[in-house]
């Protein structure tokens, strides 16, 4: 197991013995031996595999070493390993971790030191090193490096579900707990996270049936991430001529490759490519392929993944002694149970039912209009096709607002400058491009790297996030923030944003829809839950809070999108960056924030709902449960033959049972936003030090209710999230 060790010490300049004197001394090495004083070029990488090999220096100190002596190396991140190293490396994590955790199963005095500090310091040393192999399976432009990585990610995930069953750990934890030794607030609240999940795991049931849940555990990791491997790797093309494309725009369809035996234009079933065509184009069939197409993605595969995955989710919540797997997993949320969930989702329901039957009436309305003025026959009825086009027409006549004519507005570029303006200035940060040694540090030419620094103390450095915005084959296709190394006493935070932004030419920039600019703000924030976290164990670091808080802080945020003064810093026409959204069509573009809501929000709340009901236990097929759920949920029939949930990431990425928490968190989300700055205090740097320090940094060292109570300075309430949308 040398390929990952010899890739990073290959990288390594200059090469001397005074370096390799370093590399050895921050290895804990002591004497440096001979041979090294004596290092040259060539001999460089060989006599350091040897002399570390010889002092078995684990992998997380070898990676230490090498950083001490790797200035441009700003993170304890290397992802741009090759095939051997991603494989070699896994292989050296998990010989570390079973050595810390054999280390702690072995305790015979059981102090603090030798139990939970070890637990909670593997978190921090080793996350870096996972990220290291198993990112790589989300962005890497090298299908070999890719698959590798999933590899990778199997097989650590294995390891881990066995790690969490480890019933001689337990027992050194219990033993240690029993003492009950008076702890900091931050120590204690690590030792009964560590004993909850123990418990939560079964290790208090009988053998039998610790072996069954290690199984199922097993399994449902390895579903997982075939899920996601099987959506990242989907590669339908649909082919249109350019009548079959009208209504697209010309910027559009210059950037799409023809197909050379006939001329077609090549559209993916990625966002850039799928959204505008089912937005933009007037030609019914072609929109009825692509959404039948973009909702069938992986439609047999993934939905066989999925029915695995609910039956296993719920015989495992019946051998640890809960009804199904929503009540197994509520237990540890905000929520707390599935009935206070099923109340929150039913009631917003019923209070969103006339705003729904008032949108449907309208888009119905001007599909009939629509038809008419094109001379094409009108069948009284709406199509799941039908939605975002007839929701852009809405958008169009009743609020004027042409968001292809506002995408002029939006240049990626200038939306970027005016992102970073306002995170900076809200938040207390500076921002500084990495560009010294680039290459070397991250996957991609297309990607850049940022360094981040406290504008309140002293130009502190803290953290680093990368961003990845455009799409490629093989890449993850939505957007998303990866915590790559957690925040902790002792390292600082790396995060990454991956997006799939249409990408900019020699000739035109990137020009983002406002929709886009949303997620755009929304991701970044999650970016600086990771940066802003001021925590003591990488446990609680950044986004690590309940999940149906998890999206809250970035749920605000998405606010600023909707506000004139920030708008106006975002924006910046594609001619000229000093026009700004003309003040007629900005009060247009804000009162257009609630258009269509009945439906969207009620199609949020279907997402919700169908992911508690496969959880509930119920004996459901859930290829036909969907479509019973969307006629009555939205009202509108699914296209026969597809099945949506085979693309839903969620239901198999780790929002099981919790995707209810969109909706939970925005209550709260809408609340913060109009207590602490809505009237004027947009970029109020005394209420943006306040969110910073109470809500981001906090992460999960503390209850999130505890956060939003202290931020809020009162309990949370409801009241402003249905004032917002009319309720």
């Amino acid at each position: 197991m040398v390929s990952f060790r010899r890739f990073v010490l290959e990288s390594i300049r200059p090469r001397t013995a005074s370096v390799a004197s370093t590399l050895v001394s921050h290895a804990g090495i002591a004497p440096v031996p001979a041979a090294v004083h004596s290092i040259d070029e060539s001999s460089f990488v060989p006599t350091l595999l040897s002399v570390l090999g010889a002092e078995n220096v684990p992998i997380d100190t070898f990676h230490t070493a090498t950083r001490a002596v790797s200035p441009l190396s700003r993170t304890a991140l290397t992802l741009n390993l090759p095939v051997d190293a991603i494989t070699d490396l896994v292989d050296e994590v998990i010989a570390r971790s079973k050595e810390i955790n054999d280390k702690v199963a072995a305790s015979k005095e059981f102090t603090f030191e030798n139990t939970i500090k070890l637990l909670g310091d593997e978190d921090r040393t080793l996350q870096p090193l996972v990220s290291s192999f198993d990112f790589p399976s989300h962005v890497s432009a090298d299908k070999a490096v890719r698959d590798a990585s999933s590899a990778a990610d199997t097989k650590w995930s294995a390891f881990c579900v066995e790690t969490s069953m480890r019933k001689d750990v337990f027992l050194a934890v219990q033993k240690y707990a029993a003492k009950k030794e008076a702890l900091d607030v931050n120590d204690q609240r690590l030792l009964d996270r560590i004993i909850r999940d123990f418990k939560r795991n079964g290790l208090d049931l009988d053998a039998a049936t610790q072996e069954r849940i290690t199984a199922i555990k097993k399994e449902i990791s390895e579903l997982g991430i075939l899920f996601s491997k099987n959506l990242g790797e989907e590669n339908t093309k649909l082919f249109f001529d350019k009548a079959e494309l009208e209504g697209l725009p010309a910027d559009f369809i210059d950037r799409l490759t023809k197909r050379e035996e006939d001329g077609k234009f090549e559209v993916s079933l990625k966002y850039p490519d799928a959204v505008p065509v089912l937005k933009l184009c007037h030609v019914d069939t072609t929109r009825a392929a692509m959404e039948a197409a973009f909702n069938s993605r992986c439609k047999d595969t993934n939905a066989e993944i999925l029915d695995k995955l609910v039956k296993l989710r719920h015989e495992q919540a019946l051998l640890l002694g809960f009804p199904n797997h929503a009540s197994y997993i509520l237990d540890v949320r905000m929520a707390k149970s599935p009935e206070t969930v099923q109340t929150f989702l039913n009631t917003l329901n019923q209070k969103l039912q006339p705003l729904l039957d008032h949108d449907m009436k309208a888009l119905l309305a001007i599909k009939e209009k629509t038809k008419l003025a094109r001379n094409e026959p009108f069948d009284g009825k709406l199509h799941p096709y039908d939605m975002s086009y007839y929701i852009n027409l809405i958008e169009l006549e009743q609020y004027q607002v042409d968001h292809e004519a506002l995408k002029k507005f939006f240049p990626l570029h200038v939306v970027t400058k005016g992102l970073f303006e306002i995170y900076q200035k809200l938040l207390g940060l500076r921002f500084v491009e990495v560009t010294e040694g680039l290459a070397e540090q991250v996957w991609h030419p297309d990607v850049k790297m940022y360094a981040v620094h406290d504008a309140r103390k002293s130009d502190a450095l803290v953290g680093h996030f990368f961003m990845d915005l455009h799409p490629r084959d093989g890449k993850y296709g939505h957007a998303a923030v990866f915590g790559l190394q957690p925040q902790a006493d002792g390292q600082l935070p790396a995060a990454a944003l991956v997006a799939n932004f249409s990408k900019p030419t020699a000739e035109k920039p990137s020009l983002l829809l406002h929709s886009e600019v949303v997620t755009y703000f929304h991701e970044f924030g999650h970016v600086f839950h990771q940066i802003c976290s001021n925590v003591k164990w990488a446990r609680f670091a950044g986004t690590s809070v309940e999940r149906d808080f998890v999206e809250c802080p970035s749920q605000m945020l998405e606010n600023w999108c909707w506000e004139a003064e920030t708008l106006n810093m975002l924006a910046g026409h594609i001619d000229d960056s000093t026009r700004k959204i003309p003040a007629d069509l900005l009060e247009r573009l804000i009162a257009s924030k609630n258009a269509n809501s009945g439906y969207t929000e009620n199609r949020q709340l279907l997402f919700g709902l169908f992911d508690q009901a496969i959880h509930s236990g119920l004996e459901s097929d859930i290829r036909t449960l969907w479509p019973e759920m969307q006629k009555r949920v939205v009202g509108l029939d699914a296209t026969p033959g597809t099945f949506f949930p085979a693309a839903f990431g969620h239901l198999a990425g780790g929002y099981d049972a919790q995707y209810y928490g969109y909706m939970w968190s925005q209550v709260y989300a809408t609340d913060m936003f109009f207590a602490r700055f809505k009237e004027g205090k947009l970029l109020d740097a005394a209420a943006g030090a306040d969110y910073r320090d109470m809500i981001l940094a906090r992460g999960g060292s503390r209850d999130a209710i505890d956060s939003l109570t202290e931020f809020l300075g009162r309990e949370p309430s409801q009241d402003a999230f249905l004032k917002s949308k009319g309720l």
